[in-house]
């Protein structure tokens, strides 16, 4: 079994174990992502499953669906944390505009955060706010395969996150994207 393989298996099956970390860091030696490259390959919704943050909603929970869904050619994102199960843009959440820094970089600024709501009927009950004070960040992708990414943030934290496949939810993150 390969590491990334292995990796998975463990994210799935023991998301707390210790040995996550040091695979990650070896499948992070023989990256080659490289924006210019492989920056659509970054588009989707990608589940986080294991990071080095001791915030609670920067780590995995069997509770929350901790999403990051990204549309790299739109340079929208969303960070998105929402009840398990529910296949709909609900929960917290903080909506980002996306730039290229550099082959590895991908900057981040923050635009929006707060409760996004469900539709009632054409209109959607949330309580997003403006940010006001610009917030800014940036990550740092040092592994990327179809099924797992690896990155690090402008603090330092390691995430590790997993593809999920479900085009639906991103075609309502595009709707919502627009709405704004």
């Amino acid at each position: 079994m390969n590491l990334e393989q292995q990796l998975l298996d463990l994210l799935l099956s023991r998301p707390i174990t210790k040995k996550i970390k040091n695979i990650a860091e070896e499948l992070e030696k023989e990256s080659d992502f490289t924006s210019s490259n492989d920056i659509e390959k970054l588009k989707g919704i990608w589940e986080l499953r294991w990071s080095s943050s001791k915030a609670p909603f920067l780590n995995y929970s069997p509770l929350v669906d901790n999403y990051q869904i990204l549309d790299p050619v739109n340079l929208n994102g969303l960070n998105l944390l929402k009840p398990r199960g529910i296949k709909a843009i609900i929960g917290t959440g903080i909506v980002a505009k996306l730039r290229s820094l550099n082959e590895k970089k991908i900057g981040v600024s923050f635009t929006h955060a707060g409760i996004i709501g469900p539709n009632i009927g054409k209109k959607r009950i949330n309580a997003l706010t403006k940010i006001k004070k610009e917030q800014k960040g940036w990550l740092e992708i040092t592994f990327l395969s179809n099924d797992l990414r690896i990155c690090r943030g402008d603090k330092g934290t390691l995430f590790i996150l997993r593809r999920i496949k479900d085009d639906i939810l991103f075609e309502k993150f595009q709707e919502f994207i627009v709405s704004l």
